[in-house]
C-alpha cells in the first residue's frame, strides 16, 4: 500500500473516531437532557392528579362531616361509626373522583391510576397495560417512584406518589408520553449519520490531493532511487521545501552526488589498470623485440667484432631500461601500500646531494644546473625526496638542449598563498578555520629552457607509463614511471606538484612541501 493511502486511511480512521466520539458524547447529552425534561413534566402531572384527588377527597369528608348528627359529648362508638362511613365512602366515591380529576386535568397523551389499598379503583387508559411492581416498592410519602417503559412503539413514564388515608395507602399514578426525546433521539442520530458520511466523503477528498501533494516529494525520490538503479548516477532529485522531506532530499543527493563521485573513481581506477597493463606491456614488449632481435641475430649469424659490440651495447640498454622500469614499479607499488619514515632533514645538503647525483648525466650534454637554496629544516623522508628530485631534474634534463641551463631554487612562501593545507581531511568535511591559517611552506623550483609541453600534456604528466614526447623519451632510456613515482611520494608528504609549460619555452615545476 502506498504511503499516501495509509495517510488517508489513518486520518479517516481517526477523523471517524473523533466525530463519532463526539456525536456520542452531544446526542447522548441531549438526550439526557430531554429525558430529564419529560420526567419533569411527569411528575409535574402526577403532582397536578395527587392533589386533585386528595382535594376532592377532602371535599368528600368534609361533606359527610357536615351531614352526620353532631353533638358536644360525642363517645368512642360514634367516633368508630363515623371512620367506618368515611373508608367506606371513600371506596364508593373513588372512581366518580378519578372521573372527575380525568375531565377537568388529564392533558393529552397523558393517564392516570388510582389505587387504594393495593387495589386498583380507577383509570383512563384504555390500553391498561399494567404496571410494574417497582413503582410500589419502597414508596413513602412524599416521595416518588418513576420507570420508563414501552409499548405499541411508543416510551413512557410512569410517576407514582402516595398518601396515607384512614392508616390506608393511597396509591397515584400518572402515565405521560415521552416519545418525544426518544424521537429527537432518532432524528438526530440519523441527522449526525448524514453529517459524518459528508464530512468524511469531504475531507477524503481533501486528505487525498493533501497526502497527494505532500508524498509528491518521497515518489520523485522514489523515480529516482530507481533510475540510480539502472545505473543513472547523474539524476537528481529537485525538491525545493524546507521541511524534513526536502532537507532528506538534500542528503539523498548527497549521497547520490557521493556514489557518482566513487562510481567515477573506480570507473576511472579500471580504466587506469587497463590503460596500465596496456602501456606496461607495450613497453615491455619494445625493449624485449629489441633484445630478442639482436641476440637471435648474433645467435643464427657471424657478425664482425664492432657489430656484435654494437648489437650487445643494444642489448645492455635495453636490459637496463627494463630493470629500471621494474625497480620503479616496485617502488611505486610499495609507497602506495606502505606509510614512510620521516626525520627532520636540512633542505640544502638534501638538494646538494641530489645536484651530485645527477650532475655527471648534465656534464655528459654539456648542461649546467643553477642552483640557490634556502636553508629549511623540514620534517621528510631524505631517500625518497632525493628520489623524488631525481627523477624531475632526470626530465628536465632530457627536455633540454644542449648547452642550457636548468636552475633549482628552494625558499620559503606564504603557505595562504600555495593554498597548501597541513592536514588531509575526509571526503565531505568542511575546511576549518586551523586549516585557512597563513603558515609558511617550502617551495623547490626545477626549471627548464627545453621543449616544454602543452596544458594536456602538463595534466598527465603524473599518469603511469605517459610520456610526451615517446621517442625522446625511450631514446633517453625513459619508461614513462617516473612522474608517477614522483606524485605518490609528494603526497606521503602532503605536498603538492604544479607544472607550468609552454612549448619551446620550457617548464617549472614546483614542489610545495609544508612547514
Amino acid at each position: 500500500m502506498k504511503f499516501r493511502y495509509k495517510v488517508l486511511f489513518t486520518n479517516l480512521i481517526l477523523l471517524s473516531l473523533g466525530l463519532g466520539l463526539v456525536g456520542y458524547l452531544m446526542i447522548h447529552k441531549n438526550f439526557e437532557l430531554a429525558k430529564q425534561t419529560q420526567l419533569k413534566n411527569a411528575i409535574v402531572q402526577n403532582n397536578l392528579v395527587q392533589s386533585s384527588v386528595e382535594y376532592e377527597l377532602l371535599q368528600l369528608l368534609n361533606s359527610v362531616s357536615d351531614n352526620s348528627e353532631t353533638s358536644n359529648n360525642n363517645t368512642d362508638n360514634n367516633n368508630a361509626e363515623k371512620s367506618s362511613i368515611s373508608a367506606s365512602s371513600i371506596v364508593a366515591q373513588l372512581p366518580q373522583i378519578g372521573s372527575r380529576v380525568s375531565s377537568s386535568v388529564r392533558s393529552r397523551d397523558s393517564f392516570f391510576y388510582i389505587y387504594f389499598d393495593g387495589e386498583k379503583v380507577y383509570t383512563d387508559d384504555k390500553s391498561d397495560a399494567g404496571i410494574s411492581d417497582t413503582l410500589f416498592k419502597n414508596l413513602t410519602t412524599g416521595n416518588k417512584n418513576y420507570v420508563i417503559k414501552e409499548e405499541s412503539q411508543k416510551h413512557y413514564i410512569y410517576v407514582t406518589s402516595q398518601s396515607v388515608i384512614d392508616e390506608k395507602n393511597l396509591w397515584i399514578v400518572s402515565k405521560c408520553d415521552a416519545s418525544e426525546a426518544y424521537t429527537l433521539l432518532d432524528e438526530q442520530i440519523n441527522y449526525f449519520r448524514l453529517i459524518i458520511i459528508v464530512i468524511l466523503i469531504a475531507e477524503s477528498a481533501a486528505m487525498y490531493f493533501i497526502s497527494r501533494y505532500m508524498t509528491k516529494p518521497l515518489e520523485k525520490l522514489n523515480h529516482v532511487s530507481e533510475e540510480i538503479a539502472q545505473g543513472d548516477y547523474a539524476t537528481r532529485v529537485n525538491v525545493k521545501s524546507h521541511d524534513e522531506i526536502g532537507l532528506l532530499a538534500q542528503k539523498f543527493n548527497i549521497m547520490a552526488q557521493a556514489v557518482s563521485d566513487h562510481v567515477d573513481e573506480l570507473n576511472d581506477m579500471v580504466h587506469r589498470r587497463e590503460q596500465f597493463v596496456a602501456d606496461f606491456t607495450h613497453e615491455i614488449k619494445t625493449p624485449m623485440t629489441s633484445i630478442i632481435g639482436y641476440a637471435d641475430t648474433m645467435r643464427s649469424l657471424e657478425l664482425p667484432r664492432e657489430e656484435q659490440m654494437m648489437a650487445l651495447g643494444y642489448i645492455f640498454s635495453e636490459g637496463k631500461r627494463l630493470e629500471s622500469m621494474s625497480q620503479k614499479l616496485f617502488e611505486l607499488i610499495y609507497l602506495r601500500r606502505h606509510d614512510i619514515e620521516k626525520a627532520r632533514v636540512h633542505m640544502a645538503d638534501l638538494c646538494a646531494e641530489v645536484v651530485k647525483v645527477v650532475e655527471p648525466a648534465y656534464e655528459n650534454r654539456h648542461l649546467t644546473i643553477e642552483t640557490e637554496i634556502e636553508d629549511a629544516v623540514l620534517t621528510v623522508n631524505r631517500e625518497l625526496l632525493v628520489t623524488a628530485l631525481v627523477n624531475m631534474m632526470d626530465n628536465a634534463r632530457k627536455a633540454s638542449e644542449e648547452g642550457q641551463q636548468v636552475e633549482v631554487t628552494g625558499k620559503f612562501v606564504d603557505n595562504m598563498a600555495c593554498n597548501i593545507r597541513k592536514d588531509k581531511t575526509d571526503i565531505g568535511e568542511d575546511e576549518s578555520a586551523d586549516d585557512r591559517k597563513c603558515t609558511r611552506a617550502y617551495e623547490i623550483c626545477i626549471i627548464d629552457h627545453g621543449i616544454g609541453m602543452t596544458k594536456e600534456q602538463a595534466e598527465r604528466i603524473c599518469d603511469e607509463f605517459y610520456m610526451a614526447d615517446k621517442s625522446r623519451a625511450r631514446k633517453e632510456g625513459g619508461a614513462g614511471i617516473g612522474m608517477s613515482l614522483v606524485a605518490i611520494i609528494l603526497e606521503h608528504h602532503n605536498a603538492v606538484l604544479s607544472v607550468e609549460s609552454e612549448p619551446g619555452c620550457g617548464t617549472t615545476m614546483r614542489i610545495l612541501l609544508p612547514w
